[in-house]
């Protein structure tokens, strides 16, 4: 709410909640601290060396295994995505039981026995599966930073399929 010169100056000498932070003009209190809470939100930094190992090809029909390391700095994991062009297909929460969660993408399996909050692994990997791949990382409250990073991947090759010939 915007006030008019006079009405704050008379609300001061009331002792009531009218302020002035810098930079910001003449705001209430609780926005202020509300400004000064989001600003330390912002400017906290919970994850840092976030790197992705996706290959840059696969063959079709092998495995593969996409790796996203992390440091949270001593803050609580949250939650681990990996999407594929966008398409969230794998989802790692250790405070949910079981802690991982497969979303169905045509063509794409998930190997959930060796999938963690550090790795998933692809089965059997079709042309289509080509894309950009994508691991985003969220820390746990007070403060729930969160980090994306992405790369392509490309599945080439044919399948070679063998014939017993007896």
């Amino acid at each position: 709410m915007i006030r008019k010169e006079e009405d704050c100056k008379e609300q001061n000498s009331q002792n009531t909640d009218v302020i002035n932070t810098e930079g910001l003009g003449r705001v209430q209190p609780w926005s202020a601290t509300a400004f000064q809470y989001i600003s330390r939100i912002r400017l906290s930094k919970t994850l840092k060396r976030m790197t992705m190992n996706v290959p840059r090809a696969v063959r079709v029909g092998h495995s593969v295994t996409l790796g996203c390391d992390y440091d949270l700095e001593g803050s609580p994991l949250y939650s681990v995505r990996w999407y594929r062009d966008n398409n969230e297909f794998y989802r790692y929460v250790p405070k949910e039981a079981p802690p991982t969660r497969v979303f169905p993408l045509p063509g794409l399996h998930v190997d959930v026995s060796v999938s963690d909050a550090n790795r998933v692994t692809l089965l059997s990997v079709g042309k289509p599966m080509s894309g950009l791949f994508q691991c985003e990382v969220s820390a746990d409250a007070p403060f729930f930073h969160t980090e994306m990073m992405s790369a392509p991947m490309t599945i080439a090759g044919e399948k070679l399929i063998c014939f017993n010939m007896m």
